[in-house]
C-alpha cells in the first residue's frame, strides 16, 4: 500500500520532535481508526512516548468526594441537576482516610485527585485535603479537581498541600453544558498561575465530534502549558442525554491519544499522557497513565465507582504491566520496578 507524502512527512517530523499544526493534526485524525496509517501512527507515538519516559507508568487516584445535583448541568454526566439519579453524600472523615490508606497503601500511586462537583465548598475540600495528607505518604502528590475557580482559591490550595488541579474545557462546552467556556479556560489558566500543575483532558469525545473540533479541543491544554494531557471518550450511561448518540471504540480513542502524543512532545512543561477510562490500546498508542477511581464518578450510576465502573489500583499495575511498562512513577519521580514479583507482593496478579 501506498502511503501518501505528506503521512511521512508528519512522522518524520514528529520523530524529530518538532512541533505539529493543527492542520496536521486533523489530517492524522481524518484517517480511519483501522487504516494503516493509524496503526503506524500509533505505534510511532507509543515508541516516543516510552522514550521519553523511560518506559515508566503513572498510576493516579481519584476520589469523589461528595455528589449532588450539579449546576455545570452536563448532558454526558451522572450528576446534572436535570437528569440525575443519584442521591446526596458527601463522604466522612472516615471515608476519606479509609480510601486514601487504600489507594496509596504500597507506596505507588503517584497523585491522588479529590473531586466535588462545579459548585462547591472551599472548607469541604480543604478539610478533605488535611485529612489524606494524613494517609498518604509524602511522594504521593493531591491534586484537586474543581469547578470554575480564581488564582486566589487555588493558592490557597497549594498552601494547603495541593500540588495540582484537573480542569478542562470540554468539547461543545457551554452547548452541551450550562458552564461558560471563557470561565473554564481562565480557571486553567489560574492553576497555572497560582503555581500549580494543571493536568487537562480533551473529552468527552463522542461519534458527532468532527477532527476539527477534536483538535481544537487539546490545543487549549497545549496552549496554557499543561502538565500532563489525556483523552477520554464519553460513556453512554442510560439515562443520560448524550448517550443517545453512542460512543466511540477505544481504537479510535486510542488514535486521538496518538495525535495528542505526537503533538505534545515540545511541549516544555507537558510530562505525562493519560488515556481514560484505562485500556490497553491506549497504553499502546502513546499513554502511559491511567487513573484508579473511587466515590461518586461521573460516567457511573454507582454512588462508589470501585463497585462499579471504576478500576482498582490492582487493575491498574496489571494493565500496565500487560502493556510493557517496566516501572511506576511515583510523585517525587522516583521509579519502582514494575515485574511479576511486584504483581504478587502487591495482590495485583
Amino acid at each position: 500500500m501506498q502511503l501518501e507524502k505528506r503521512f511521512h512527512e508528519i512522522i518524520d517530523k514528529a520523530q524529530n520532535y518538532a512541533s505539529l499544526t493543527k492542520e496536521e493534526c486533523i489530517y492524522l485524525l481524518n484517517f480511519e481508526e483501522t487504516s494503516l496509517e493509524a496503526s503506524i501512527l500509533r505505534a510511532v507515538a507509543d515508541n516516543l512516548s516510552r522514550k521519553k519516559a523511560e518506559n515508566s507508568g503513572v498510576i493516579l487516584g481519584q476520589i469523589g468526594v461528595e455528589v449532588s445535583e450539579c449546576t455545570g448541568n452536563c448532558k454526558f454526566c451522572v450528576f446534572g441537576k436535570e437528569h440525575t439519579q443519584l442521591p446526596t453524600h458527601r463522604a466522612s472523615d472516615e471515608e476519606l482516610a479509609l480510601k486514601a490508606q487504600e489507594f496509596a497503601g504500597y507506596g505507588d500511586l503517584y497523585g491522588l485527585f479529590l473531586m466535588t462537583m462545579h459548585s462547591y465548598d472551599l472548607n469541604v475540600i480543604l478539610n478533605a485535603v488535611e485529612i489524606v495528607k494524613k494517609n498518604i505518604p509524602d511522594h504521593t502528590q493531591i491534586w484537586v479537581n474543581i469547578g470554575d475557580s480564581n488564582m486566589d482559591t487555588f493558592e490557597e490550595l497549594r498552601r494547603a498541600g495541593v500540588k495540582g488541579a484537573y480542569h478542562v474545557n470540554r468539547l461543545r462546552e457551554g452547548i452541551d453544558t450550562d458552564l461558560n467556556p471563557n470561565a473554564r479556560r481562565s480557571t486553567m489558566e489560574a492553576v497555572v498561575s497560582a503555581g500549580l500543575d494543571l493536568y487537562t483532558c480533551c473529552e468527552p469525545i463522542g461519534p458527532e465530534h468532527t477532527p476539527e473540533e477534536i483538535v481544537e479541543n487539546f490545543f487549549i491544554g497545549i496552549e496554557i502549558g499543561c502538565f500532563q494531557h489525556a483523552a477520554m471518550r464519553r460513556v453512554a450511561v442510560p439515562g443520560v442525554p448524550l448517550s443517545k448518540y453512542g460512543q466511540i471504540t477505544e481504537l479510535r480513542l486510542a488514535q486521538i491519544v496518538a495525535v495528542i502524543t505526537l503533538a505534545t512532545l515540545n511541549t516544555k512543561s507537558m510530562r505525562y499522557m493519560s488515556v481514560h477510562e484505562p485500556n490497553q490500546v491506549g497504553l499502546l498508542s502513546g499513554a502511559n497513565v491511567i487513573t484508579a477511581e473511587s466515590g461518586a464518578n461521573p460516567r457511573d450510576t454507582n454512588i462508589d465507582t470501585s463497585q462499579g465502573r471504576g478500576f482498582s489500583m490492582a487493575n491498574c499495575r496489571k494493565m500496565l504491566f500487560e502493556a510493557g511498562f517496566t516501572s511506576l512513577r511515583r510523585g517525587d519521580e522516583s521509579m519502582i520496578p514494575l515485574n511479576l514479583d511486584y504483581l504478587i507482593k502487591t495482590n495485583s496478579f
